[in-house]
């Protein structure tokens, strides 16, 4: 099992400087959770499986972040 950082909503918003980088970052997310999902089932261990689920709660609250602001984030951009 690897260590892994899982990007906060933070680095995602950091990367969306255009309306089109709202849609990267959230396919990006959704791939991240979908990834973490996959390792779980393939993880040999419950201790392994129980530490990729700590993940894949980050992941997921970072995406439901993600997609709860996109719009207001999209608002944003247009403006300036």
């Amino acid at each position: 099992m690897q260590n892994r950082k899982a990007p906060t909503f933070a680095d995602r918003r950091q990367q969306i400087s255009t309306v089109e980088d709202i849609d990267i970052q959230l396919a990006r997310a959704k791939a991240y959770v979908a990834q973490i999902k996959r390792d779980i089932k393939a993880a040999s261990t419950l201790s392994d499986k129980e530490h990729l689920a700590t993940y894949l709660k980050e992941a997921e609250r970072t995406l439901h972040q993600l997609r709860m602001a996109s719009f207001d984030i999209e608002d944003e951009l247009r403006a300036s």
